[in-house]
Order: C-alpha cells, then structure tokens, then sequence
C-alpha cells in the first residue's frame, strides 16, 4: 500500500521540479509519478547515427551534429520569413533552413551546438530544408539511443530525460504487475519494470520494440476489461425499451421504396429488429461504405421507434449532411405519417423555438440535427432511439450528452471509415457490429488507382471526358492556402487548372472558410448538375448526395487519413 501511495505522489515534491515546472507538466497530463513513469517518449533519436557533413549526399535523411556559425533571417519576394544558419562539424558546412519561422533567430544563435535531422538537398552547396533541431546543452549524453518527450513552456530535452531517469531509478521497483504471468509466457512479453525502463532509455533497439509491444498490450488488454464490464452491465443490469418490430412492419416499409433492398439491407434490419424488441438496450455499430444505403437503415430505425410512441435523434456532424439526411429520412418517414424536423447551429431563432416546443411535446418524431442537438435547452418527450452518423466525428462526451437526453435510448452508430473486423472488436467491443458491402441496383464496382505527377494531363484528360458523358466529379484538396514550400497544390491552383481544362461555367470551389450561405448555394448547383466539377477541401467528407458524381480525384492523397 506505501508503494501505491508513493507512486501517487504530486510530482512538484520531486527533486528539481517545484510549483512552477508542475503545473507545466500538468499541461501534458503529468500529475504524479505514475503520470511521468508513463509519459512515453513521443520518438527516439538514435545518435549512435550521426553523420559527418562531408559524408552527406544529396536526398540522404541525415542526423548531424555541429556548431553554429552564423544565422540569418530574410523575406521572400513575397514576404515569407526564411530563416538561415550554416553548421559546422569540422569537417564541412551546411546551409539549414527554414521557412516562415522567424522566432527561431531568439532561440538559435551563432556558436551554438545543434543536432538537426531531415533531407539532405543540393542546390550550388549542401542544404537541410526544414529540419528538425535540437540544442545541445553542456555535459549532455550525445551517445545511443535517446528519447525525445513532447514539451511545453521553458521545459528541455536534457531536463526531462534527466528528471526520468533519476524517477526511474527511485521508484520503477515500485511499479507491480498486473499482467498474469501465463498471459505474459504466451505473449513472449517483458515485465513491466524493465519495459518501462526500456521504453525512456533502451539498451538496444530490440529491447525497445519489446518493450513498446508490452505497452501496447497492455493497453488493448485493459481496455478489454473495460468493454467486458460495460457489455455484461449493458446485457443484465440495464433496462431497456421494447419496441414493436417484425416482419409486417418491414414489409410495408420496402412497400414504400421505389428500390429493391440489397441482401445485406435486410440482413441488418432484422438485427435492428430483434435489437429494438429486446428489453436491454441496443448499442449497434452499423458500417458501410457511402452508398451502401445506411441511411435506408436508419429511417427504418426510427419507423420502429416511432411506431411504439418513442421519438428518434439523428445526430450527423455538418449542417450540409443534416439539410440532406432531413430530406432523405422526411420523404420515407411522411409515408408513416411520422413528423420529421431539422435543428442546426445558426437558425432563425423563431423557428428554433418552435422546433424545440414541438420536440417537447411529441410534436416531432424525428429530428436531424448537427452538435445543435446536445444543447442543454433541447428537450425530448420520449426519446426512445438515438442515431449517430460518422460516429468517429464525435467525442465521447458529446454521445453520451444525446443519450442523457433519455434514461436507456436505443443507440445505433454509423460509419463510412472501413474498420478491420479484428480492429472493430478491439476498439467497440461493448457494440454489435453490422456490415454492408453491397450497393443497391448492382451498383458500383469502385476501381481505385495511384498516379504520379507526370500522369496528371491523362487523369485531366480522363476527367474530362467523363464529364462529356454527363458523369460528375469531385477534386479534393487537402489545402485552402499556398504551402509554405510549394508542396502540395492549394484548392485555388486547382481550381484554375480544372477550369482551364473545362471552362469555368462548370467548375465550382467549396471550402470551409465560406459562408453557410455560400456553401448550400455551390452544393445545390452541384447537385442539379449545373456544376459538373466541385474542387474542394475535405469538408466534403462526409458525403454529399449526387447520384451522377462518378469520380473522385485526391490531390496529395498521402496527407489525408484513412477516415
């Protein structure tokens, strides 16, 4: 017990630390001991590697090692700070530079010893373009495989790898296991103690993968714990709502689409089905690529709820996805005689009020509404079902506001990101998770492919003729602005470049930085088709309705995330 106490200690009684230096560790969630000892470094530098200068080759990834010999800070003809220092080791010089960083000429200065690590260029001298740095203090370890901590404020490298290892040293004994010892014999995994010893100062490269694969464990392992205990809580002790669900209501619900159901469709409305009948709550994750008709399985989600008396909240994260999801689920859910409103950030006040009135009063069956719908003056009669599109675009605490809203709501979470199965189960294995990977009408085999630069004309070329056969497009960009470097293309640079290639009258641009207005009025244009191209920036994510849209062209695909 006097272990667990010592490991809880405040860090500010730490040797070194003090009021001050904790409450900036606190800023990185530091705390107490227990907080440093798993506050792991964010990378490694491996100095064991460093290179003399006059071994460096053009596009080599270098870590180098010199003394400062003098800086400079100039504009660019368009008024873009660079700033300048030349390094040497004693056995050549280099340029480094940067750009748009001027505060760099206070924090890097003349005879100085810096470690800087990036690409080795070659333009008339040796060059290192943006690297990353690192002052070299006095009496500093400059050998072997050291970490490198996210910090904050006036804290340094040297005092946060000296202050770890002198923690270390006092109290990583102290740290017991919690791992049974046949998990860790299977798994082939060190025990905690030298893990996390290895983990902020490694011995060697094996020791450290070793101990970041105990780490990793570890976590996945407890938050198993974790998702066990709330699934066993939600099956036995939880109580939920029984809605009146089966085959007659899914019948005259297909009666109403003027489309034939996918097998997988039907599939997971059977599964919703039986989920809503159940006394325990439902808590689905349903995932499907854009078009596999997830919203089809929504507005069935809320005729059953609403069929039993019970409202239904569809939660989606932009007023673009909510004017169009309002639409879509209004024109099914008005063949049920089921009333269907819209709440957004930015509506005309009067109709606001009256919005939420009518949810008050069970007026309203359905609302589909953005981050709106949390608000604490948002008020249900009888909320029996929550819906939250692209789940992964909401906090925990932003679901958890929507499903306070009532005592037990049948929850179903919906997802256009692709998750492994295996990957599914470890992240959300508190949720039963359903999968469509058809397309309704036989639609779409999706072809992707990766070209380079020097394809461009032929994909411009592929555009355009798509586009003679009155197909659509979208064009996306992953920035509004010019790149301080010059390397990747911003949304104006191609925008200009498409209509070129088209002609303006059938390019639009789409972006954040518009109006609500501006934007709604470009979307509707694409979505009559008097636009055939929407150049845009990735706040078209989440999926705009255009039935004629075939094609999708990203612009520096690498800087975008699989989401």
């Amino acid at each position: 017990m006097q272990g667990i106490n010592r490991i809880l200690e405040d860090v500010r009684y730490l040797k070194g630390v003090g009021p001050k230096r904790a409450g900036l560790l606190a800023r990185l969630g530091i705390k107490n001991v227990r907080d440093l000892l798993y506050f792991f470094p964010r990378k490694y530098q491996d100095r064991r590697a460093v290179k003399k200068i006059s071994q460096l080759n053009k596009d080599d990834q270098a870590l180098i090692k010199g003394r400062v010999l003098l800086t400079s800070l100039k504009r660019s003809r368009k008024g873009m700070p660079i700033f300048e220092a030349v390094i040497d080791d004693g056995t050549g010089v280099i340029l480094a530079t940067w750009f748009n960083q001027p505060y760099l000429k206070d924090v890097i200065r003349k005879n100085q010893e810096l470690l800087l690590y990036g690409k080795v260029d070659y333009y008339q001298r040796l060059r290192i373009l943006s690297p990353e740095y690192e002052l070299v203090e006095k009496e500093e370890e400059v050998t072997g495989i050291l970490p490198v901590y996210t910090l904050t404020g006036n804290i340094t490298q040297k005092f946060m790898r000296g202050l770890m290892r002198k923690t270390l040293d006092e109290y990583v004994h102290l740290m017991g296991e919690f791992l049974p010892y046949e998990v860790r014999e299977r798994r082939n995994l060190l025990n905690r103690v030298v893990s996390l010893r290895n983990i902020h100062f490694p011995e060697s490269e094996l020791l450290l993968h070793q101990a970041q694969k105990r780490f990793a464990f570890e976590e996945i392992f407890l938050l198993q714990l974790v998702i066990a205990r709330k699934r066993l809580k939600r099956k036995f002790f939880l109580p939920g709502i029984s809605h009146i669900a089966g085959e007659d209501l899914r019948r005259a619900f297909k009666e109403v689409l003027p489309f034939e159901l996918t097998a997988d469709q039907e599939k997971v409305m059977i599964q919703i089905e039986k989920d809503m009948a159940s006394p325990r709550p439902m808590n689905r994750l349903l995932q499907g690529e854009v078009g596999t008709g997830k919203t089809i399985i929504a507005s069935y989600a809320c005729v059953i709820a609403g069929r039993s008396g019970y409202q239904s909240a569809v939660m989606v994260p932009t007023e673009i996805l909510a004017h169009q999801q309002y639409v879509k689920i209004g024109e099914i859910l008005s063949q049920f005689d089921l009333e269907v409103g819209i709440l957004v950030s930015g509506m005309d006040r009067k109709y606001r009020d009256e919005v939420l009135e009518r949810l008050k009063s069970g007026d309203i069956d359905v609302v589909v509404g953005t981050h709106a719908l949390i608000q604490e003056d948002v008020e249900f009669k009888k909320l029996g079902l929550v819906v939250i599109d692209e789940q992964h675009k909401f906090g925990v605490r932003q679901r958890e506001l929507l499903k306070g809203k009532s005592n037990v709501p049948d929850c179903l979470y919906m997802t256009a990101t692709p998750i492994p199965r295996t990957l599914a189960l470890t992240l959300f294995g508190d949720l039963d998770i359903s999968t469509m990977k058809e397309y309704p009408r036989g639609e779409k085999n999706v072809f992707t492919y990766w070209v380079n630069e020097e394809q461009r004309k032929d994909v411009y070329q592929f555009l355009k003729e798509m586009v003679e056969n009155s197909a659509q497009g979208f064009v996306v960009c992953p920035r509004i602005e010019e790149h301080p470097r010059g390397e990747v293309r911003n949304i104006q640079e191609v925008f200009n470049e498409i209509c070129f290639i088209l002609g303006r009258e059938k390019v639009a641009v789409l972006h954040g930085e518009m109006s609500t207005e501006e934007k709604n009025r470009v979307i509707t244009e694409f979505q009559r088709g008097e636009k055939k191209v929407l150049v845009s920036t990735i706040v078209i994510e989440v999926g705009i309705d255009v039935p004629d849209a075939s094609i999708m062209i990203v612009e520096s695909a690498d800087r975008f995330g699989l989401s």
